[in-house]
This record gives structure tokens, sequence and C-alpha cells, in this order.
């Protein structure tokens, strides 16, 4: 993830000189370990910023005819601004998420069809990359065990959704000219997009403690 993935989050809280009180938590689920810092910007607002990611999957299927061996990483720093409507912890979550989200789908080799042609890819090779947008925008909802200004430590549930498409590429050595034409081989990336495309929504789950000052 490079530098600028960080900007987002430096900037919220060099605007935060007002805040009243600071808290940092720590939690996990869905895109993996969550680490936080947050302000209160008034009595029913809070901005905070996080960084959460470190989950790895890694999976064999078939789309698109292919058998494919699939890798998943995930990371992504947010920036958020919390509204608290009422005093029960409750909250709604608008902001900003800055993803290193993608994957890569490695064909398996042997006898594969693509395009509704068969081809042998023994000694060949054929890679599709996807990967979610740099930039995405978020809303969520969420609870809090310490309302208000109460400090010490506390509970936290944020669920969310991030907005976006997957870009798609790809690269291959002997495919095309082997039965195989580029036409056919973009018509197999595209059925990878298209099912990748599914999770375009992608959903964010964080269940941890915090700790406020």
């Amino acid at each position: 993830m490079t530098f600028k993935f960080f900007t987002l989050a430096t900037a919220l809280f060099a605007t935060a000189f007002t805040a009243q009180a600071g808290e940092v938590y720590v939690g996990a689920g869905f895109p993996g370990l969550t680490l936080g810092y947050a302000h209160a910007w008034s009595p029913s607002v809070k901005l905070r910023g996080e960084y959460a990611g470190g989950l790895s999957l890694n999976k064999n299927g078939k789309t698109g005819g292919v058998d494919y061996n699939a890798q998943v990483k995930t990371g992504r720093v947010g920036a958020f601004a919390d509204w608290f409507p009422t005093d029960t912890g409750f909250h709604l979550t608008g902001g900003v998420t800055a993803n290193d989200i993608g994957g890569t789908f490695v064909a398996q080799g042997g006898t594969q069809t693509i395009n509704g042609k068969s081809v042998d890819l023994t000694d060949k090779s054929l890679t599709i990359r996807v990967k979610y947008p740099e930039v995405t925008p978020y809303l969520g909802l969420g609870w809090s065990s310490k309302p208000g200004n109460a400090k010490g430590w506390g509970a936290y549930a944020d669920l969310g959704l991030q907005m976006g498409k997957f870009k798609t590429s790809y690269t291959e050595s002997g495919v095309i000219g082997a039965g195989i034409t580029r036409e056919d081989l973009d018509a197999e990336v595209n059925e990878v997009r298209d099912s990748v495309n599914k999770l375009s929504v992608l959903p964010s789950l964080s269940l941890g403690v915090t700790y406020r000052f």
C-alpha cells in the first residue's frame, strides 16, 4: 500500500483541533485486523481514521470453463465521520476508503475450455488480475458501549459497505495461437470480471475494543 493511501486519514486529524476526547480501537473482521484512532468533533459527531486489512485468501475454483487458483489480498485506509443521533451509542457513518484490494486467477493447466473451445494449457500460462478501485465511498452504521465522553475501556461494532467495480487485466504465454484467439481470451476475462463484480459492493465488518482517554 503506497504512501498516498495514508494521506486521507492524516488530513482528517489535521483538522480536528477542536476535538473533545481521543479514542483508540482495535478489532477484527473483514477485511481483516482493524486499528484506528478517533476524536470527538462535537457531542454528536466523531471523526476517525483506521487501517483494516491483512486478510489473505487462497481458493481453487472454476470460472468460465477454466480451473483457477485464486489468491486474494485485502487492505485499506479509511477516513470516516460518525453521527450519533441519540445517546445510546448507535451511529451512522459516512466516509471514504483508500484501497489495496485485489487478486490473481492462475489457470491450473491441463485441458480447459475458453469461450467454448477446448485447449490444453500444459506448458502454457494464463493469469487474470483483478483490482478494486483505489478510492471508494463508504456508508455504514455501528454501535459503541461508550457513548458521549465516558472514558476507559469499551466495545464497538461497525458494519458498512464500500462501493466500486473491479478492473481486470491478463497476461498469457502460449495460449493465443493454440486454437485460441485474443477475442476468446477477452471473452474469458469478461466472464471472470462479471463474476468478481458481483462483489462490487464489498461488505465491511469489525468487532473489537476501544479505550477512550
